[in-house]
């Protein structure tokens, strides 16, 4: 379920304020570095941030699956559903005789 908030403005921001920053730190204090450190970190710790909640949005969803799995086994009774063997699971076993009694 996709967030209903609008987050561009609250990124444009974000973003000007970095440039501000920048420009401050270039023009008025003439340290390039300090203002790169002041700009870069908030959109590091955002990105972290977003990390962190994509990753627990993906551990819901893992965690809805499993749950639905077991519940369907659950349901299949406790034998679980019979389910044959694919074509190619007997391919590496050699029959009776092998190549040799061609």
């Amino acid at each position: 379920m996709p967030s209903t908030r609008n987050r561009k403005p609250i990124l444009a921001l974000f973003g000007v304020v970095s440039v501000v920053i920048l420009v401050y730190s270039v023009v008025i204090v003439q340290q390039i570095l300090l203002g790169l450190i002041v700009a870069v970190v908030p959109w590091l710790l955002y990105l972290f941030v977003r990390f962190v909640f994509i990753l627990e949005r993906i551990a819901t969803a893992l965690e809805r699956l499993a749950t639905a799995r077991a519940q369907e086994s659950e349901s299949a009774g406790p034998g679980g559903t019979y389910q044959r063997p694919s074509e190619s699971y007997e391919r590496g076993t050699e029959s009776e005789g092998g190549v040799e009694n061609e």
